[in-house]
């Protein structure tokens, strides 16, 4: 993943210069100065495109090998094995905005750095409209503003009730993660037992190809209900690993794997979704579309003795592999 770099500039930009900076670059430092910031934004890739249109093609299934012998004579000849397939999927695409006003006094204060300055303050705001949608996004398009497909909404099929999701890898549509059931309404099961019996299923039902870098993504409180779980024994479902939880990196593992906080993620709750388990390196990319894809401007006019400035931009996101993800749902 891109990582923010330092740009310091040997005098502040006042407004006229900054006028002139291109939407793109300003832009292109706001996301990364929100993206190693963000738990769940760490975790996933991000690419540059040329076109809202962008299409990638996955694997859907691979080549199988079988054994041979050397070729020549009548016993040794070889016929087509399994041959490897592809789904091609399209990437959706949104408009993010922000929009900060800076006073007059800010602006004339010659020890302030403007540029970095609206940086600061723009990348907040789109650091929470892009987590949100990346989540939350439910596909919609209503006054032109198009949501992207979320991870615990358009994207386990939330809409039809979860129909797609439900359905096993080799017969889920290839825009769709697999949702697994509780057993339990609003809840992970009825006591301890039940409880790791889920969290076990989840795991194992995941391929063994993601498992080296699966990891257990919930919010505060889920982790908080989850530090609770302990059997007859004693035993505690999750166990100790020795760094701070609320850092950057994790603290604590559930069955071997570890746990990252994303605070924008719900609670336990009726048909929720509160915990995934997987790769999301392998589940999903961002997109920044590059060169009409931002827009920036400012304005002294509407309010006196302040600059406005606004910048947009396009951001996107696009299905990986399908399998590479499991979301818990809590549901009989």
């Amino acid at each position: 993943m891109k990582k923010q770099q330092s740009q310091k500039n040997n005098k502040p930009l006042s407004f006229a210069e900054l006028q002139v900076l291109h939407g793109e670059e300003l832009s292109t430092k706001i996301i990364d100065r929100a993206t190693p910031s963000h738990a769940l934004l760490d975790e996933i890739d991000r690419i540059d495109v040329k076109s809202t249109e962008h299409r990638e093609l996955v694997v859907t299934s691979r080549i199988k090998a079988a054994l041979t012998g050397e070729h020549g004579s009548i016993d040794s000849h070889v016929s087509l094995t399994e041959g490897h397939r592809y789904a091609s999927v399209k990437s959706l695409f949104g408009k993010v905005y922000a929009q900060t006003l800076i006073t007059d006094e800010i602006v004339s204060d010659a020890h302030i750095d403007i540029k970095e300055e609206l940086i600061r303050l723009a990348s907040d705001d789109f650091l929470n409209v892009l987590v949100e949608q990346l989540l939350y996004g439910d596909e919609s398009k209503a006054n032109g503003i198009q949501r992207l497909r979320g991870v615990l909404d358009a994207r386990i099929d939330k809409a039809n009730g979860f129909s797609e999701a439900f359905k096993n890898d080799d017969e889920r549509h290839q825009d769709f993660y697999k949702v697994i059931k509780t057993g339990s309404s609003g809840s992970f099961g009825a006591n301890a037992a039940a409880i790791k019996a889920h969290f076990s299923a989840v795991k194992k039902s995941l391929p063994s190809k993601y498992k080296r870098n699966a990891k257990w993504y919930m919010n505060a409180d889920t982790f908080e209900e989850l530090e609770q779980v302990a059997d007859s024994t004693g035993q505690s479902l999750l166990i100790r690993w020795g760094r701070p939880v609320y850092g950057g990196e994790e603290t604590f593992l559930m069955l071997g794997h570890p746990i990252v906080i994303i605070d924008q993620m719900n609670p336990s709750e009726a048909n929720g979704t509160p915990v995934m388990f997987g790769d999301l390196r392998s589940t999903i990319k961002v997109l920044d579309l590059k060169g009409e894809g931002s827009y920036f401007t400012t304005d002294k006019v509407t309010v006196k003795g302040a600059t406005i400035a606004y910048i947009a931009s396009r951001y996107g996101e696009i299905m990986q592999a399908n399998d590479a993800l499991r979301v818990s749902l809590q549901a009989a």
